[in-house]
């Protein structure tokens, strides 16, 4: 019980911490004078350096014990990342603090998997990532919220002050979790037969059709809600108090439907949450590029939030049911974070370079293309597979107690 309620309380803190400015960087930028092609290039940086260190950093927390000190470590750095944005309007510093947030950003998904896998095992794991990602993003709402409220009452940097309270509770919560229930074995996936890292995650067809599923996935829904905010700022909406809502909205969204991905999982598998997921993304692409007003843009930011949610809860399990018994589970997470994080480089500079030459609108059609194009590599790539390893239907919400 007390694992369960610090993991809940981990991921609400750590939603605040490692969002950063999130989605209200692009219109931080906007307002310090940037055009959307160089908004779009420091926006990607975070998501080129994840690019770089995601696997390395899973095979890492593979072989390494000190996970909770390694977390804190993580949200620390991404504090400090953000305190640097607001204190200069230098394009090339305001890079760095983005290299910095990417790397610090990057080692914590596979860091929280790592703990909640050694915390609940295996069995219990599907469902306690949906539960794990409720939290997540109630807390993703309520800093929405209070980063919406401290931006339209006094500005947009002091955005940096509701990142540094959430990094300072989550070292706290990480306090309360006993490093010695923490099953490190289960947490990398079992013993597997001690080869090579690389190898076992080359060697994965599944996996590998996973990650190319997931870079479009985060290609196509990465930039969305800041060209979106940037798109009604340009129209003359608040910037501060337009993108505050639609985050709050897309976040209270995505706390229902991380618990509903449960139980979609329990009769369609994980596979068919992600593929509902991957859907939902180029339905909402599509609305985007109409969402002249707030009657529309309303229920694009709904779509994001059920994509999200759902997506946030099957790509982790998936990866836990691919690289079961294999012993490099967090290093599998962590190619296909890569994998997500190169589209979340892709993203804003895809985004940037279509709004700049053809309209906010052309930019949304872009990415609602490769969404769909991500969904039919999802479901050929499983049939194509054949008589290999498929994951399985878990996630069935009654492993775990409550």
């Amino acid at each position: 019980m007390q694992a369960a309620m610090s993991l809940g309380a981990l991921n609400f803190a750590l939603a605040g911490a490692r969002e950063g400015f999130g989605p209200f960087l692009g219109v931080y930028l906007q307002q310090q004078g940037f055009d959307p092609a160089a908004t779009g290039f420091a926006m990607g940086l975070a998501g080129a350096a994840g690019l770089l260190a995601t696997t390395p950093l899973g095979a890492l927390i593979d072989r390494i014990e000190a996970k909770r000190a390694a977390l804190a470590l993580a949200v620390c750095a991404i504090a400090a990342g953000a305190a640097l944005l607001v204190a200069t309007r230098s394009l090339w510093l305001i890079a760095a603090a983005q290299l910095v947030i990417g790397v610090a950003d990057t080692a914590v998904a596979p860091l929280v998997a790592a703990l909640t896998l050694g915390l609940v095992g295996q069995a219990a794991y599907g469902a306690r990532v949906s539960r794990n990602e409720a939290f997540n993003h109630a807390g993703n709402a309520a800093n929405a919220a209070l980063s919406g409220l401290l931006g339209y009452g006094f500005g947009l940097s002091y955005v940096a002050i509701a990142i540094l309270v959430m990094a300072v509770a989550s070292c706290g919560v990480l306090l309360t979790i006993d490093r010695g229930e923490i099953n490190h074995e289960a947490a990398r996936g079992g013993e597997g037969d001690g080869g090579s890292t690389l190898k076992a995650l080359l060697a994965s067809r599944p996996l590998l059709i996973l990650a190319g599923t997931v870079f479009a996935y985060q290609a196509a829904n990465g930039a969305m809600l800041p060209f979106l905010a940037q798109a009604r700022t340009a129209a003359g909406a608040d910037p501060s108090l337009t993108t505050g809502v639609m985050t709050v909205v897309a976040q209270i969204t995505m706390v229902g439907a991380a618990l509903l991905a449960a139980r979609i999982a329990a009769g369609r598998g994980h596979s068919g949450v992600l593929s509902l997921a991957l859907a939902l993304v180029v339905a909402r692409g599509l609305l985007a590029a109409f969402g002249t007003s707030w009657w529309i843009v309303i229920p694009v930011q709904v779509l994001e939030g059920l994509a999200m949610g759902l997506g946030g809860v099957a790509i982790p399990a998936l990866v836990a049911e691919i690289m079961e018994d294999t012993g490099h589970a967090t290093a599998g997470l962590g190619g296909v974070m890569t994998a997500f994080g190169a589209g979340a480089a892709v993203s804003p500079l895809l985004a940037g370079l279509v709004a700049q030459y053809l309209g906010f609108a052309a930019s949304f059609a872009a990415l609602a293309v490769v969404a769909g194009t991500g969904l039919l590599l999802w479901i050929v790539g499983r049939r194509l597979l054949g008589g290999e390893h498929r994951p399985g239907h878990t996630g069935d919400p009654s492993a775990e107690p409550a």
